[in-house]
Order: structure tokens, then sequence, then C-alpha cells
């Protein structure tokens, strides 16, 4: 073999550095995966909220609007923040209607979340035994702590809205800032 046959073959195939673009659905996906990440830490952490502070520009009829976005979930879900994104008034307050569209996003994933943990235990309960045990633990023990927990975050939540403070609620606030839905 002679010199020059010997250095082709010690030679490695460069590749061209070409960049690879995602689609639009990957990027998402990136995007959502992590910040999934970041929240799961944030909670792991007990952070219910980041980012807090308070807004000087919020009046008490904001705060009382904000609380009341979220507090209202809990008998009539929806009808509030709705009724404050709809309201002409609402696009003058940026306080008002960054509540509104959290807790409204927050009461649907609540939601979101339920009807597929439903949906997961109703294919359960075909097993015989097995499937009772596991629907009457989901229906005794899981579903009344999972309402609870979900009481007590917006009842949470309305409180630091009524005592003017902006936050961020881990995973939700940020999809809902990279949708542009919050400014």
């Amino acid at each position: 073999m002679t010199n020059e046959s010997s250095n082709r073959e010690n030679e490695q195939p460069q590749s061209d550095p070409v960049a690879v673009e995602q689609t639009p659905v990957e990027r998402m996906a990136s995007t959502v995966y992590t910040q999934a990440g970041e929240a799961a830490d944030a909670f792991r952490r007990g952070e219910l909220m980041q980012n807090s502070q308070v807004d000087e520009l919020a009046d008490s009829d904001d705060r009382l609007i904000a609380l009341l976005s979220y507090v209202t979930q809990l008998l009539l879900p929806v009808i509030m923040p709705l009724i404050v994104l709809l309201s002409e008034s609402s696009k003058k307050r940026p306080f008002q209607r960054y509540h509104a569209v959290q807790s409204l996003a927050l009461v649907l994933v609540f939601w979101l979340v339920f009807f597929a943990a439903s949906v997961a235990i109703g294919i359960l309960q075909i097993i015989p035994v097995l499937g009772w045990l596991v629907g009457a633990f989901a229906l005794l023990c899981l579903t009344p702590m999972y309402f609870l927990g979900g009481i007590a975050l917006m009842l949470y939540y309305g409180y630091q809205a009524y005592k003017g403070r902006r936050f961020a609620i881990p995973g939700l606030t940020s999809f809902l800032r990279d949708q542009n839905w919050l400014a």
C-alpha cells in the first residue's frame, strides 16, 4: 500500500453539519417536554407558583375580579373568566385579563386530567375483581383527594391574586405565554 492510500483509509468521513430544521409539531413537543420537566421540578420543590410579584397598577376592583376568576371555578366553572375576557373593560385591565386566562386554563387542565383518568379507570374496570378494586379505590380515595387538592389550589391562587400578585403557575403559565394567550 502506498502512503497516500493508507491516509485515505484512516480518514473519517467528514459530515457536513447540516442543521435539521424541526417541524412545528416537533418544536411544540420539545417545548412542552422542557416545560413539563421544569414544572415537575418546581412541584418537587414545593413551589405552587413562580415569579410572584405585586402588581402596583392593580386596584381593589382588579384584585376582586381576579379572586372571583379563581374562586367561582368551584361552583360555576368557566363562567366568570369568560365574562371577564368578553367584557370590553378587560382590555384596559391587564391584571384581570391575566388571572382570567390563567384560571380558565387551570380549570380546563383540571377537567381534562379528570376525564382522562376516568376513561383509564373505566377501561381497567373491565378486568374482573382487580378492576373493581381499582375502581373502588379511585372512587373512594383518589377522587376526593383530587377534588380537595383542586379546591385548595383555586382558593390559594385566588387569595394570591387578591393580594395583588401576578404569578406563574409552573408549566401552565409558560405554555400560555408561548401560545400568546398571556402577555
